[in-house]
């Protein structure tokens, strides 16, 4: 890599594979301009300052390929957040007590499912290209819907009703360890757009 594709490269956040096509993309073009001043009888030195002139200064070619890279990466997390969230759902609905829960349960799981139906919404939206580049909202709506459904399982551990009903108890470590997976790399996920997003502003 030389050095002006490694100055284009240092600030660079997103994902590793699309990265490094960008960069080498990047290199390729700059070798060949490079490589056509020499052929007009530019020493190297000078091919490669007055190559690095015509491709523009190392921070604005960075600037660019981070905003792609934003895009790239708030595409994954909607896609992580359009598979992951309903798949919870449909698992706790299925798995989930019989019979009354009362209110206070009621009113955490619908906060739970406001929070979801947000995150999904918001999903659906970057999916759509109707949000283009919103890494930081698309990253901040999916820590924001682990949060409140980690905080109300919580209280629902908590507040909810005691005795039978409920799953059976491999069907709800089963039930938790799929929740934790899920939990896990939605925040994942959802993390990484928020640092790729606020590198491309």
């Amino acid at each position: 890599m030389n050095e002006y594709v490694e100055q284009v490269a240092a600030p660079l956040r997103g994902p590793r594979r699309l990265r490094a096509d960008m960069l080498a993309e990047l290199g390729d073009g700059f070798e060949e301009a490079v490589a056509e001043l020499m052929d007009a009888g530019f020493a190297r030195d000078r091919a490669v300052a007055d190559a690095a002139a015509e491709f523009g200064p190392p921070p604005l070619v960075a600037a660019e390929l981070q905003r792609e890279l934003a895009a790239a990466q708030a595409h994954r997390t909607a896609w992580t957040l359009l598979i992951a969230l309903p798949a919870l759902t449909i698992m706790w609905d299925l798995f989930g007590g019989e019979g009354d829960p009362g209110l206070a349960v009621t009113l955490l799981a619908r906060l739970t499912d406001l929070a979801t139906a947000a995150a999904f919404t918001v999903a659906a939206l970057v999916v759509a290209r109707r949000l283009e580049g919103r890494a930081v909202l698309c990253g901040a709506v999916g820590l924001a819907q682990i949060a409140v459904a980690l905080g109300c399982a919580a209280l629902i551990a908590v507040v909810g009703p005691r005795g039978e009903g409920g799953p059976a108890p491999l069907a709800w470590l089963a039930l938790q360890a799929a929740s934790i997976a899920a939990s896990v790399w939605i925040a994942g996920s959802a993390f990484r757009s928020v640092r790729v997003g606020r590198a491309a502003t």
